[in-house]
Protein backbone atom coordinates (compact mmCIF):
# COMPACT_ATOMS: atom_id res chain seq x y z
CA UNK A 1 0.00 0.00 0.00
CA UNK A 2 0.71 3.84 -0.55
CA UNK A 3 2.53 5.73 2.33
CA UNK A 4 -0.66 8.26 1.90
CA UNK A 5 -3.15 5.29 2.39
CA UNK A 6 -1.72 5.70 6.17
CA UNK A 7 -4.06 8.98 6.64
CA UNK A 8 -5.73 9.01 3.12
CA UNK A 9 -9.07 6.37 3.23
CA UNK A 10 -11.27 7.57 0.82
CA UNK A 11 -11.46 10.01 -2.38
CA UNK A 12 -13.00 12.27 -0.58
CA UNK A 13 -9.93 12.97 1.25
CA UNK A 14 -7.68 12.59 -1.87
CA UNK A 15 -9.57 15.33 -3.43
CA UNK A 16 -9.44 17.57 -0.56
CA UNK A 17 -5.75 17.20 -0.60
CA UNK A 18 -5.91 18.20 -4.20
CA UNK A 19 -7.86 21.13 -3.84
CA UNK A 20 -5.42 22.83 -1.10
CA UNK A 21 -2.27 21.78 -3.22
CA UNK A 22 -3.90 23.55 -6.32
CA UNK A 23 -4.08 26.56 -4.16
CA UNK A 24 -1.00 26.86 -2.96
CA UNK A 25 0.96 25.96 -6.57
CA UNK A 26 -0.20 29.87 -8.31
CA UNK A 27 -0.46 29.93 -12.17
CA UNK A 28 0.11 33.75 -13.24
CA UNK A 29 2.10 33.31 -16.04
CA UNK A 30 3.09 35.81 -18.94
CA UNK A 31 0.02 36.00 -21.57
CA UNK A 32 0.97 36.71 -24.78
CA UNK A 33 1.90 40.31 -26.05
CA UNK A 34 3.34 40.61 -22.37
CA UNK A 35 6.12 42.94 -21.52
CA UNK A 36 9.88 40.93 -22.31
CA UNK A 37 11.03 38.93 -18.87
CA UNK A 38 13.99 40.42 -17.15
CA UNK A 39 14.67 38.09 -15.31
CA UNK A 40 13.58 34.31 -13.86
CA UNK A 41 14.13 34.11 -10.41
CA UNK A 42 14.63 30.86 -8.52
CA UNK A 43 13.92 30.45 -5.23
CA UNK A 44 15.93 26.79 -3.25
CA UNK A 45 13.74 23.99 -2.53
CA UNK A 46 14.26 20.08 -3.31
CA UNK A 47 12.47 19.73 -6.16
CA UNK A 48 15.17 19.85 -9.67
CA UNK A 49 12.18 19.95 -12.12
CA UNK A 50 11.27 23.42 -10.59
CA UNK A 51 15.29 24.38 -11.46
CA UNK A 52 15.25 23.08 -14.78
CA UNK A 53 12.13 24.44 -15.60
CA UNK A 54 13.49 27.40 -14.50
CA UNK A 55 16.33 27.24 -17.14
CA UNK A 56 14.02 26.48 -19.69
CA UNK A 57 12.35 29.36 -18.82
CA UNK A 58 15.15 32.14 -18.54
CA UNK A 59 16.90 30.33 -21.96
CA UNK A 60 13.76 31.00 -23.96
CA UNK A 61 13.47 34.67 -22.60
CA UNK A 62 17.45 34.95 -23.20
CA UNK A 63 16.92 36.92 -19.80
CA UNK A 64 19.32 35.74 -16.55
CA UNK A 65 18.75 33.43 -14.29
CA UNK A 66 19.15 33.97 -10.69
CA UNK A 67 19.00 30.84 -8.02
CA UNK A 68 18.65 32.01 -3.95
CA UNK A 69 18.91 29.97 -1.31
CA UNK A 70 21.04 29.48 1.78
CA UNK A 71 21.44 25.98 3.41
CA UNK A 72 18.68 25.97 5.01
CA UNK A 73 15.67 22.68 5.94
CA UNK A 74 15.49 21.68 2.23
CA UNK A 75 19.41 21.59 1.72
CA UNK A 76 19.62 18.04 2.79
CA UNK A 77 17.24 16.89 1.13
CA UNK A 78 18.29 18.29 -2.08
CA UNK A 79 22.28 16.92 -2.01
CA UNK A 80 20.64 13.39 -1.47
CA UNK A 81 18.47 14.02 -4.68
CA UNK A 82 21.48 14.86 -6.54
CA UNK A 83 23.58 12.25 -5.25
CA UNK A 84 21.44 9.79 -6.05
CA UNK A 85 21.06 10.56 -9.71
CA UNK A 86 24.49 11.09 -9.88
CA UNK A 87 24.17 14.61 -11.33
CA UNK A 88 27.23 16.67 -10.20
CA UNK A 89 30.60 15.55 -8.24
CA UNK A 90 30.95 16.01 -4.58
CA UNK A 91 33.31 18.96 -4.77
CA UNK A 92 29.57 20.95 -5.87
CA UNK A 93 27.65 19.19 -2.96
CA UNK A 94 30.22 19.39 0.42
CA UNK A 95 29.00 22.54 2.51
CA UNK A 96 27.63 24.52 -0.95
CA UNK A 97 24.72 26.50 -0.41
CA UNK A 98 21.37 25.53 -2.27
CA UNK A 99 22.25 28.59 -4.87
CA UNK A 100 25.38 27.22 -5.34
CA UNK A 101 24.18 23.83 -6.41
CA UNK A 102 21.62 24.54 -8.57
CA UNK A 103 24.00 26.88 -10.43
CA UNK A 104 26.15 24.22 -11.34
CA UNK A 105 23.53 22.17 -12.25
CA UNK A 106 22.20 24.91 -14.46
CA UNK A 107 25.62 25.04 -16.15
CA UNK A 108 26.96 22.05 -15.63
CA UNK A 109 24.32 19.30 -16.32
CA UNK A 110 21.81 21.73 -18.13
CA UNK A 111 24.25 23.58 -20.57
CA UNK A 112 22.85 27.53 -19.15
CA UNK A 113 25.04 30.25 -19.86
CA UNK A 114 27.03 30.55 -16.97
CA UNK A 115 27.66 34.26 -17.73
CA UNK A 116 23.60 34.67 -17.03
CA UNK A 117 23.66 32.91 -14.22
CA UNK A 118 23.59 35.09 -10.78
CA UNK A 119 23.59 33.60 -7.17
CA UNK A 120 22.24 34.82 -3.62
CA UNK A 121 23.56 32.30 -1.25
CA UNK A 122 22.24 33.56 2.32
CA UNK A 123 18.73 33.65 2.40
CA UNK A 124 16.80 30.64 4.18
CA UNK A 125 13.25 31.50 4.06
CA UNK A 126 10.62 32.89 1.50
CA UNK A 127 10.97 36.60 3.23
CA UNK A 128 14.92 36.32 2.55
CA UNK A 129 14.80 34.58 -0.58
CA UNK A 130 12.75 38.01 -1.59
CA UNK A 131 14.80 40.34 0.45
CA UNK A 132 18.22 39.49 -0.49
CA UNK A 133 17.32 38.84 -3.92
CA UNK A 134 16.31 42.82 -4.45
CA UNK A 135 19.80 43.03 -2.14
CA UNK A 136 21.64 40.99 -4.80
CA UNK A 137 20.34 43.02 -7.91
CA UNK A 138 21.13 46.20 -6.45
CA UNK A 139 24.34 45.52 -6.15
CA UNK A 140 24.72 44.32 -9.38
CA UNK A 141 23.13 47.84 -10.37
CA UNK A 142 20.14 45.84 -12.74
CA UNK A 143 16.94 47.35 -12.80
CA UNK A 144 14.10 44.58 -12.50
CA UNK A 145 10.58 45.10 -14.66
CA UNK A 146 9.22 41.86 -15.08
CA UNK A 147 10.41 38.27 -13.31
CA UNK A 148 8.77 34.93 -13.20
CA UNK A 149 9.09 33.07 -10.14
CA UNK A 150 9.88 29.39 -9.80
CA UNK A 151 9.42 27.71 -6.56
CA UNK A 152 8.38 24.46 -4.44
CA UNK A 153 4.84 25.07 -5.78
CA UNK A 154 3.67 24.00 -2.43
CA UNK A 155 5.36 27.40 -1.13
CA UNK A 156 4.50 28.96 -4.78
CA UNK A 157 1.77 31.61 -3.74
CA UNK A 158 3.60 32.27 -0.42
CA UNK A 159 6.86 33.00 -2.37
CA UNK A 160 4.88 35.15 -5.11
CA UNK A 161 3.15 37.52 -2.57
CA UNK A 162 6.51 37.41 -0.40
CA UNK A 163 8.20 39.00 -3.51
CA UNK A 164 5.40 41.10 -4.48
CA UNK A 165 5.24 43.00 -0.76
CA UNK A 166 9.05 42.98 -0.59
CA UNK A 167 9.58 44.86 -4.05
CA UNK A 168 6.52 46.90 -3.04
CA UNK A 169 7.79 48.68 0.22
CA UNK A 170 10.63 49.56 -1.75
CA UNK A 171 8.70 51.51 -3.82
CA UNK A 172 9.28 49.54 -7.31
CA UNK A 173 6.99 48.79 -9.84
CA UNK A 174 8.25 45.13 -10.78
CA UNK A 175 5.47 42.60 -12.17
CA UNK A 176 6.28 38.85 -10.77
CA UNK A 177 4.84 35.99 -12.81
CA UNK A 178 4.66 32.87 -10.46
CA UNK A 179 4.87 29.16 -12.15
CA UNK A 180 4.40 26.30 -10.40
CA UNK A 181 6.41 24.41 -12.59
CA UNK A 182 3.55 21.14 -12.05
CA UNK A 183 0.84 20.99 -9.81
CA UNK A 184 1.09 18.45 -7.51
CA UNK A 185 -1.88 16.19 -7.61
CA UNK A 186 -2.62 12.66 -5.81
CA UNK A 187 -5.18 10.10 -7.80
CA UNK A 188 -6.53 6.93 -5.92
CA UNK A 189 -6.28 3.84 -8.24
CA UNK A 190 -8.15 0.56 -6.71
CA UNK A 191 -7.73 2.05 -3.42
CA UNK A 192 -4.53 2.80 -3.31
CA UNK A 193 -3.46 7.13 -2.89
CA UNK A 194 -0.44 7.86 -4.67
CA UNK A 195 1.29 10.59 -7.35
CA UNK A 196 -0.59 11.62 -10.54
CA UNK A 197 1.41 9.12 -13.53
CA UNK A 198 1.81 12.30 -15.26
CA UNK A 199 3.88 14.18 -12.24
CA UNK A 200 7.89 14.29 -12.39
CA UNK A 201 10.04 11.78 -10.72
CA UNK A 202 11.71 13.16 -7.07
CA UNK A 203 8.62 14.07 -5.66
CA UNK A 204 8.42 14.35 -1.35
CA UNK A 205 8.00 11.66 0.51
CA UNK A 206 3.78 11.32 1.68
CA UNK A 207 4.93 12.70 5.24
CA UNK A 208 6.93 15.63 3.66
CA UNK A 209 4.16 16.93 0.95
CA UNK A 210 1.39 16.82 3.36
CA UNK A 211 3.46 18.92 6.27
CA UNK A 212 4.38 20.97 3.56
CA UNK A 213 1.04 21.98 2.33
CA UNK A 214 -0.74 21.47 5.96
CA UNK A 215 1.54 24.10 6.99
CA UNK A 216 1.43 26.90 4.60
CA UNK A 217 -2.55 27.47 5.17
CA UNK A 218 -2.01 28.68 8.66
CA UNK A 219 0.98 31.14 7.53
CA UNK A 220 -0.86 32.53 4.63
CA UNK A 221 -3.62 33.42 7.40
CA UNK A 222 -4.41 37.33 8.07
CA UNK A 223 -4.71 36.81 11.51
CA UNK A 224 -2.08 36.90 15.02
CA UNK A 225 -0.85 34.01 14.42
CA UNK A 226 -0.36 34.00 10.16
CA UNK A 227 2.38 35.90 7.96
CA UNK A 228 -0.32 38.89 6.91
CA UNK A 229 -0.59 42.44 8.12
CA UNK A 230 -2.44 41.58 11.21
CA UNK A 231 0.24 38.85 12.47
CA UNK A 232 3.67 38.77 11.74
CA UNK A 233 3.25 40.87 8.82
CA UNK A 234 5.69 39.49 6.14
CA UNK A 235 3.12 38.82 3.51
CA UNK A 236 0.06 41.21 2.65
CA UNK A 237 -3.53 40.25 2.99
CA UNK A 238 -4.32 36.63 1.19
CA UNK A 239 -7.87 35.79 0.38
CA UNK A 240 -8.27 32.05 1.05
CA UNK A 241 -11.60 30.71 0.28
CA UNK A 242 -13.94 29.12 2.07
CA UNK A 243 -13.75 25.64 -0.01
CA UNK A 244 -10.06 25.70 0.96
CA UNK A 245 -10.40 26.47 4.48
CA UNK A 246 -12.93 23.00 4.76
CA UNK A 247 -10.62 21.15 3.11
CA UNK A 248 -7.80 21.97 5.34
CA UNK A 249 -9.78 21.41 8.31
CA UNK A 250 -10.49 17.80 7.13
CA UNK A 251 -6.90 17.14 6.17
CA UNK A 252 -6.56 18.79 9.73
CA UNK A 253 -8.44 15.78 11.03
CA UNK A 254 -7.21 12.94 9.44
CA UNK A 255 -3.43 14.01 10.31
CA UNK A 256 -4.64 14.27 14.16
CA UNK A 257 -3.35 10.58 15.19
CA UNK A 258 0.14 10.68 12.27
CA UNK A 259 2.66 12.39 14.49
CA UNK A 260 5.04 12.16 11.18
CA UNK A 261 2.28 13.45 8.87
CA UNK A 262 1.88 16.67 11.10
CA UNK A 263 2.66 19.93 9.85
CA UNK A 264 5.32 22.56 11.44
CA UNK A 265 2.34 24.80 12.87
CA UNK A 266 -0.41 22.20 13.20
CA UNK A 267 -1.95 22.86 16.40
Amino acid sequence: MSEFNAFLKTQHDTNAVNAISAFLALDNMPQPGSPPVDLVIHAGNAILETAHAACKAAFDANCPLLFSGGIGHSTALLVETVRAENLLPEVYLKERSEAEIFGALASEVWKFPREKLILETSSTNCGENATFTKIRLRELGLELRTAILFQDPTMQLRTFVTFQKAWQEASCTTVFHSCPTFVPRLEMRDGIVTYAADLPSGLWSSERFMSLIMGEIPRLRDNENGYGPRGRGFIPHVVIPSEIETAYQHVHELLKNHENAKDRVLA
